[in-house]
């Protein structure tokens, strides 16, 4: 095409989580004791900074991303409703092959936006006031449907990107900027998913650390209870 930047944006190059795996005896051999990924959640883009859900990872990095979409169809911010796919238990299987070897796993957290595509901003795109995500967001205007002829909603994107919008940041019962209690509460249940797969309260089965994308855009009274948790 034409346009190299649009065309390669499209183009996937079969890396995914066996590739890793298939590797970790060399990289054990290279004296690797930890990998630290760049985000591996679901996301219509390339780069992964744009979240489609935090809860799953991506379908691409897995070995059936069409069984993967259809089967997470439908799912809410309730964990109640999550499933585990094959991307998502391939990864947990690339955690137990790394920690065999002594290598540990970090991932990456982006708790300040997500794409259009995720769960919740899609809903809130579609029923706009009306979405039962609409305190998730920082909305600046709800689209009007008395006027056919625009579209009114607005709201705040990742310095100003529209592709990502920002989760809303309110102040909490100690003064301190937050992240909205039901933003926090699935962020808290997404954390620990990765963390305590099997729920059992040992942490041993899941990843071993978490960097932070943007962390000085997100308040330190979610940090606080963030880190408690994550400690």
């Amino acid at each position: 095409g034409s346009d190299v930047y649009a065309t390669n944006g499209s183009r996937r190059y079969g890396g995914d989580f066996q590739g890793i795996i298939d590797q970790l005896d060399y990289l054990k051999e290279l004296g690797v004791t930890a990998l630290y990924l760049n985000p591996i959640f679901e996301s219509p883009s390339l780069h992964k900074y744009d979240s489609r859900s935090f809860h799953h990872a991506d379908p691409h990095f897995g070995p059936n991303p069409a069984a993967d979409i259809a089967l997470t169809a439908g799912e809410t911010a309730d964990p109640k409703s999550w499933k585990w796919t094959a991307a998502d238990q391939l990864f947990l299987e690339l955690v137990q092959q790394a920690h065999r070897r002594g290598i540990r796993i970090i991932i990456d957290g982006v708790f300040n936006h997500c794409a259009t595509e995720f769960f919740a901003f899609a809903d809130l795109r579609e029923k706009q006031k009306d979405s039962t995500y609409a305190s998730w967001f920082d909305v600046h205007h709800f689209d009007d449907p008395s006027t056919k002829d625009k579209n009114e909603f607005h709201y705040a994107g990742w310095w100003g990107l529209k592709s990502m919008p920002e989760f809303v940041e309110v102040t909490d019962e100690k003064g301190k900027k937050n992240l909205h209690p039901q933003v926090k509460a699935y962020l808290f249940a997404i954390t620990r998913r990765w963390m305590d797969p099997n729920g059992d309260g040992d942490p041993s089965d899941g990843v071993d650390g978490w960097r932070l994308d943007v962390a000085n855009e997100v308040g330190t009274g979610f940090w606080a209870e963030w880190n408690d948790l994550v400690h």
